[in-house]
């Protein structure tokens, strides 16, 4: 019978592998590997040595100078195969952290990146209601700070209507949402429909308050706030 790619045998997974698409744990089984290898290599090159020298103490012949050489070569290739699964081992580690720093790396931008949006969103909104420049200023850094607030938007993962949401609620401010299904980050929860988002209900949503007459602020009912943005958007690791 032959062997066709729908009947051609397959390899049974090997007791203790992880799943073919879990990376990390596969970096992890790969040390594990390594250092189990160069563990038994190890205890291979000292046996060797114990022999060695039991040998090379014998009444010296030719039967044990042959002896003594086979396991000088037998002795060297094990060293070598260990230096090199020590090698390895340290290049798989070395790999998995450049991995691992480089997705803490690019989790911070992104997370930077959507707290960027949010805040826009937020200023836009704002905008609609108040003409004063100063207080939109005011406005955007009270929502900078909302943001970095765990227990206002958590880690940053929700939903950009859920997170505009809840700063906005906070804030006092009145999204329309209708009038922003235009906008690029609505018409992708319109077509998701994500839990949390002000779209998962779509088109059912409240009817968008009429537009508001522009208002102004009492400068003083902002308390100074820190200019300075934390370095974690967010509250923490991802």
């Amino acid at each position: 019978m032959s062997i066709g790619p729908d009947n051609a045998p397959t390899s049974a997974p090997i007791p203790g592998d992880p799943r073919p698409d879990d990376a990390d744990a596969w970096g992890e089984r790969r040390l594990a590997i390594l250092s189990e290898l160069a563990e038994a290599g190890l205890e291979i090159a000292l046996a060797l040595k114990t022999r060695i020298v039991e040998t090379a103490a014998a009444e010296p012949d030719t039967d044990s100078a042959r002896a003594c050489a086979d396991l000088a070569r037998a002795f060297d290739r094990t060293s070598r195969a260990v230096r090199m699964s020590i090698a390895l081992r340290d290049r798989v580690a070395k790999e998995a952290a450049a991995g691992g720093q480089a997705a803490r790396t690019a989790a911070d931008d992104a997370r930077t990146h959507r707290a960027g949006r949010v805040r826009r969103i937020v200023g836009r909104i704002a905008k609609v209601r108040y003409t004063d420049r100063y207080v939109r200023e005011a406005f955007d850094s009270q929502a900078r700070e909302r943001l970095y607030d765990r227990d206002i938007t958590g880690d940053l993962k929700a939903p950009i209507g859920a997170l505009v949401a809840r700063i906005c609620a906070d804030l006092d401010l009145s999204p329309r949402w209708t009038a922003m299904t235009q906008e690029a980050w609505a018409q992708e929860e319109i077509n998701e429909r994500p839990p949390g988002s002000p779209y998962a209900a779509w088109p059912d949503l409240p009817p968008d308050e009429p537009d508001p007459e522009p208002e102004f602020w009492d400068d003083d009912d902002f308390e100074d706030e820190d200019d300075d943005e934390p370095d974690d958007p967010g509250g923490g690791d991802p």
